[in-house]
């Protein structure tokens, strides 16, 4: 689920004192959902219904709904365990993924982390199998921490700085998928976007995380523009900055977060003079582009993201030539990045399957 700009308008009280009668009512409806919630809580915490399988399981999850940052993660986290001389696998439930074909996420993954197992599967407990099977010894549980049924040796959990606890309300009041409480399961909080907010925020989520999950290592990291590419994945330039400034251009996206990505691309210098904005995971057709870049006048480039950019690639008789795309990498903050390495060596050696 991501919620849409009318929703997030309701539950964060930017909609007024009209909404106010719906915000009750969605209230109770959290209520009954937090009920749920906390049933199936209870009953795994106890271990009923969790599997283990005989290989180091790392999750990388959320506790809100809509974009945190993990796909990139996960491909870092890919990244770092292929370093470590592992043959990860990722295991996801493949949103979106049509006719067979794959989703958008695991097109990019294949992209920037060539030579990873991907299988898209609702049932993770089956799809960590069949890596295994296949010679992978280290799974990414990708979007795992709700789905609990798959034992896990380090729960890593994605705070996005932009909206880090959901409006404080789960579903469908607020954007939490359960209460803020279930923190204490992680072992490793990692606060995303943390560029796009100011020091004292970050810092206040940091102390907040810290009153939630007390003794939890918390790390900080950034979604940082490493290269321009063509759709195809051809390298334009390693300095974004110098390559869009001054252009004007048209940003396109179809993210949860579209506002993000936009001012990313400010960011580098480039003049936004337009946008537009789909939903998220969509599936672009050759008409709406191609009368997209008709009706870009006065434009230089258009600019998207590699999620976007993994689905234009298959779109046949378009010109992709006036679209670039921003290509970015998770940029830790400090010394966390080795205090992660640190945290998966660690599991590594200590996990059922060396």
């Amino acid at each position: 689920m991501h919620p849409s700009s009318l929703h997030r308008r309701i539950i964060s009280g930017e909609a007024g004192l009209w909404a106010a009668p719906l915000r009750l009512a969605l209230q109770v409806a959290s209520t009954a959902y937090s009920v749920g919630v906390r049933v199936r809580n209870d009953k795994l915490d106890r271990g009923q219904g969790v599997i283990e399988v005989f290989a180091p399981v790392i999750s990388v999850g959320n506790i809100t709904v809509g974009g945190t940052g993990k796909t990139p993660m996960v491909i870092n986290l890919v990244q770092r365990l292929q370093r470590l001389k592992r043959t990860p696998a990722i295991i996801a439930r493949g949103y979106k993924a049509q006719d067979g074909r794959a989703g958008d996420e695991e097109l990019l993954i294949r992209r920037r982390a060539p030579g990873a197992c991907y299988i898209a599967n609702p049932n993770r407990t089956e799809g960590a199998t069949e890596a295994i099977s296949g010679g992978s010894d280290a799974i990414v549980l990708d979007d795992g921490f709700q789905h609990r049924a798959l034992a896990r040796d380090l729960d890593i959990v994605l705070i996005d700085a932009t909206c880090p606890f959901g409006f404080d309300h789960v579903l469908p009041r607020g954007l939490l998928r359960e209460p803020v409480q279930g923190l204490r399961r992680a072992n490793v909080l990692i606060v995303t976007r943390c560029d796009a907010v100011a020091e004292e925020v970050v810092a206040d989520i940091h102390a907040r995380l810290a009153e939630l999950a007390p003794g939890c290592p918390i790390l900080s990291c950034s979604h940082k523009p490493v290269s321009i590419a063509r759709v195809d994945g051809t390298d334009l330039s390693n300095d974004p900055g110098e390559f869009l400034a001054g252009k004007n251009v048209l940003a396109f996206s179809g993210l949860a977060h579209p506002q993000a990505f936009e001012r990313t691309v400010s960011s580098l210098g480039a003049a936004v003079v337009a946008t537009r904005r789909w939903p998220d995971h969509h599936s672009y057709s050759a008409g709406e582009v191609r009368s997209m870049l008709e009706n870009a006048n006065d434009i230089d480039l258009c600019v998207t993201s590699e999620k976007d950019a993994v689905k234009l690639a298959e779109l046949a008789g378009v010109d992709l030539d006036r679209i670039v795309v921003v290509q970015v990498a998770i940029d830790f903050a400090g010394e966390d990045g080795t205090i992660l390495d640190a945290l998966l060596d660690q599991t590594l050696r200590q996990s059922k399957q060396q």
